[in-house]
């Protein structure tokens, strides 16, 4: 009987999950420095609070 509730409750966490990196998918911004471990540009992006679009549009 607990093996059953501990299989439901992992399904549940599992479930929920995936349903939140699907949301995070398609609700969040996707950029090019996302993926940057620490080039310059993203040192003076996360100092003035902006995504590489608005910067390069100030240059």
């Amino acid at each position: 009987m607990w093996q059953e509730a501990a299989i439901i409750v992992i399904a549940i966490l599992v479930v929920g999950y995936v349903g939140y990196k699907i949301y995070c998918l398609f609700t969040k911004p996707v950029s090019p420095c996302d993926t940057c471990a620490g080039c310059s540009l993203k040192e003076q992006l996360g100092e003035k609070n902006l995504d590489c679009k608005e910067f390069k549009k100030k240059k």
